[in-house]
């Protein structure tokens, strides 16, 4: 099984079962531009399955738009879409996740808190 490493910035705010079971994010980069101007995004969808990083780490530090290194394995997944129709998908299934720009650094620059914004 290969490595691989893909850095860029949350697409969405992560999605977390309730135990912290599984923690599933899309990382996005941006690579130039096309001929008519708009940006070239490239993604990739990433799965962990370690309870303890998803509690510690994904829930509290990441949301949308937090730069993040992830480490892993790339996997073929296979599904069943709402038409259906069985498909497939790859994931990186995370080895190590390295937050570079962590939400609550964001919260703190702004100088919102809790209170303020509710």
């Amino acid at each position: 099984m290969q490595t691989m490493v893909f850095t860029g910035r949350l697409a969405a705010d992560p999605q977390i079962s309730e135990d912290f079971a599984k923690a599933v994010f899309r990382l996005i980069e941006k690579r130039g531009v096309d001929s008519a101007g708009k940006d070239r995004l490239v993604g990739v969808n990433c799965v962990s399955w370690s309870k303890g990083l998803n509690e510690k780490v994904i829930a509290r530090g990441l949301a949308q738009g937090c730069e993040a290194v992830v480490i892993g394995a790339l996997i073929d997944t296979s599904y069943k879409a709402r038409d259906g129709a069985e498909r497939t998908a790859k994931e990186l299934v995370i080895n190590r996740l390295t937050v570079l720009d962590w939400a609550e650094d964001r919260e703190a620059d702004t100088g919102i808190d809790d209170r303020v914004a509710a």
